[in-house]
């Protein structure tokens, strides 16, 4: 399997940069600074964007092109060593159709997010680079400190597997293959753009996702289900799917829709908690991983 560029994990003393990649903050966001001691208090010095504190019409942090600037000016800051991005929400493909893409290749660090910024994890797929899709500073509180290690110990590339509980929904089996994917909604959203995952390259997909009705979600289930992209996953990963609407109307919950459009003839991992809620697992995007379900639980190993 083709070799990923794999970012140069952190250090302590390095610079990591906090940008704002698509929605602006919020006022409770604004006044908190805890995401900021805990950064530094990993051994990191912190820059963080111009207009990581602006807000424009349509509740983005900024203009498309500010945000892409604050991206551009930390990419080519020798001394970042990463990219956080402080929320998802909605505006990365607006980011990045106002971004010189080349970048990210001819200066490769470690980018950081989830939900929307699945947008990005695609984008550097299609670049052959690895991310962390991973906790973002407007995530954390209180019921973090899991969320948080693990992010600190995959930047500087401590983390080498995860183990979970067995899960009646998961379908035992191993397999070997990249792993891609994010926030299901954002893969749905990728279909037909230049970042479209086809999942040619022997992949295993992550799936998680929030605040969906039943019926979008069976939508975006039967689009990736119609267009060969679970049959052509060698694995798939079922992370969390949070605050669904319109379960009572369906008689059943969301996982248990998740369930039905899950192929029988390949490992299926439910029960890793990775998406809207916590702990959120840090994971590598990109990476070659191998997935071994059986009825004692499973194991995601980075290779």
């Amino acid at each position: 399997m083709k070799q990923y560029i794999r970012p140069e994990f952190l250090k302590k003393g390095d610079t990591v940069a906090v940008v704002a990649m698509a929605s602006s903050l919020s006022e409770q966001s604004r006044k908190t600074m805890h995401w900021k001691e805990m950064l530094e208090s990993w051994g990191l010095k912190v820059k963080t964007g111009k207009h990581l504190y602006d807000s424009a019409p349509g509740e983005f942090a900024g203009s498309d092109a500010d945000r892409a600037a604050d991206i551009t000016e930390m990419l080519l800051d020798p001394e970042v060593k990463a990219l956080i991005s402080f929320r998802g929400g909605y505006g990365s493909m607006r980011t990045l159709r106002a971004l010189d893409l080349n970048l990210f290749t001819e200066h490769p660090k470690w980018l950081v997010g989830f939900s929307d910024i699945t947008v990005f994890h695609a984008m550097l797929q299609s670049r052959d680079i690895e991310s962390i899709h991973g906790a973002m500073p407007s995530t954390l509180g209180p019921d973090s400190a899991v969320s948080e290690e693990s992010l600190r110990k995959a930047l500087f590339g401590e983390v080498s597997s995860y183990r979970t509980a067995p899960h009646p929904y998961s379908i035992t089996g191993k397999a070997r293959g990249r792993l891609v994917g994010g926030n299901l909604s954002l893969i749905v959203s990728c279909l037909r753009t230049p970042w479209e995952n086809h999942l040619d390259r022997s992949s295993i997909l992550l799936i998680e996702d929030v605040d969906e009705r039943m019926y979008n979600l069976d939508r975006m289930l039967l689009t990736l289900q119609q267009g060969g992209f679970f049959e052509r996953a060698k694995g798939i990963i079922v992370g969390q799917f949070t605050d669904t609407s319109g379960e009572d109307e369906w008689q059943r919950k969301a996982i248990d829709l998740v369930r039905e459009y899950m192929p029988a003839d390949k490992p299926v991992l439910f029960g890793l908690d990775c998406g809207h809620e916590h702990p959120n697992y840090s994971l590598y995007l990109g990476r070659e991983v191998t997935l071994d379900v059986t009825r004692d639980g499973g194991l995601l190993k980075f290779m």
